[in-house]
C-alpha cells in the first residue's frame, strides 16, 4: 500500500454490528429489505436519542455522507415464519462509532416497532461485532488497516473481479449507469471520492494528507474487461414523498485482467465502504474477487 493509504487507513475507525432478531409470527417483508431497515431504525433511534438521530439521519453540509450503512443479509426470501432468525449489520464510520451505545439501545426499543407493513412482533437475539477474522460478541470498533495485513499482488498480469451483491448506483454524466459496468478507473474512482468525504467529515479533515492520497491513486496499465452486468429495476416507497423513489442500480459481476495490480487496495477498501449512491440502505455492496 501506498503510505497515504495507510496513513488514512489507519486512523479510519469502523464498527459492524450484526444483529439477529427472531420473527414472532409468520409475516410477510420486501424482497430487498435495506429501505424497510432504514425506515425502522430511523424510528427506533429516533425514539431513542434526538441527538444521535440528527447525526444520522439529518441534513448537514453539502456532499457530507452520512456516517453509517445499514445491510440487510444476501436473503431476498419475502415469505418468513414464526421463530426464524433474521440479520442485518449496522455499519458506523468514524467518529459515528461513538454512538454504539446507543445503536445497541435503539435495536433493543425496535423490538416493539416490528417488521414490515404489518409490524411483525421481534425478539432481539444477540449483537456481536464482525471482525476482520472473526465474529465477537460485544462492541469492538477497529482501523481499516487491519484489513490490509495480507501480501497484495506482484505479478504483472492480474485478474480482479466485482461481483454486486447489492445494486450499484453510479453516475456517468449525470444519470445513474443502467447500461454497461464502469471501467476500472472508474470504479476506484468513485471509492476514492467516497472514501476522501468519509474521512473529511468524520474521521481527520487533512488537505495535505488527501492531496497525497489523490497521487497515489493507482497508474494502470493495460487490461482487458469482461462485462456480466445487468440493471435490476428496483423501487422503494419513501413516506417523506408519498411516492415510489426509483432504487434500482447494476447487480452481476464485471472482471479485469491485464497489468492492474495497484487497484487490488482500493477494490478492496471499496468492499467495506460499498460505491455509489445509497449506500446507507445498504446500496453499492461487491465482492472483490481476486
Amino acid at each position: 500500500m501506498s503510505p497515504a493509504f495507510q496513513t488514512l487507513a489507519s486512523h479510519f475507525q469502523l464498527l459492524r454490528l450484526k444483529v439477529f432478531m427472531q420473527l414472532q409470527q409468520d409475516t410477510i417483508l420486501p424482497a430487498f429489505k435495506g429501505s424497510m431497515l432504514h425506515g425502522w431504525f430511523g424510528h427506533a433511534l429516533k425514539g431513542t436519542d434526538e441527538h444521535a438521530f440528527h447525526v444520522f439521519y439529518g441534513e448537514h453540509a453539502g456532499q457530507q455522507p452520512k456516517p453509517y450503512m445499514i445491510c440487510p443479509g444476501a436473503d431476498r426470501k419475502t415469505t418468513w415464519h414464526r421463530g426464524e432468525i433474521f440479520d442485518f449489520d449496522i455499519v458506523l464510520f468514524g467518529d459515528a462509532c461513538q454512538f454504539a451505545e446507543t445503536v445497541i439501545q435503539a435495536c433493543q426499543n425496535g423490538e416493539a416497532l416490528g417488521f414490515g407493513a404489518k409490524r411483525c412482533p421481534l425478539k432481539l437475539i444477540s449483537i456481536s461485532s464482525v471482525l476482520p477474522a472473526s465474529l465477537r460478541a460485544g462492541i469492538h470498533p477497529y482501523y481499516l488497516s487491519e484489513h490490509f495485513n495480507q501480501p497484495l499482488p506482484t505479478q504483472l498480469q492480474t485478474e480482479l473481479a466485482l461481483h454486486f451483491t447489492s445494486p450499484v448506483r453510479l453516475k456517468h454524466r449525470g444519470s445513474i449507469l443502467k447500461h454497461g459496468a464502469p471501467r476500472l478507473d472508474e470504479c476506484i474512482r468513485h471509492i476514492y471520492r467516497r472514501w476522501l468525504l468519509l474521512s473529511r467529515f468524520w474521521v481527520v479533515d487533512d488537505d495535505q494528507l488527501f492531496n497525497a492520497l489523490n497521487e497515489e491513486l493507482p497508474r494502470l496499465g493495460d487490461y482487458e474487461m469482461a462485462d456480466h452486468s445487468y440493471y435490476e429495476d428496483w423501487q422503494r416507497y419513501s413516506h417523506k414523498q408519498q411516492d415510489a423513489l426509483p432504487f434500482g442500480g447494476l447487480m452481476g459481476q464485471v472482471s479485469f485482467f491485464g497489468d492492474i495490480a495497484t487497484a487490488h487496495p482500493w477494490l478492496a477498501l471499496g468492499m467495506h465502504l460499498h460505491m455509489g449512491g445509497k449506500t446507507t440502505f445498504g446500496l453499492g455492496g461487491f465482492q472483490l474477487i481476486g
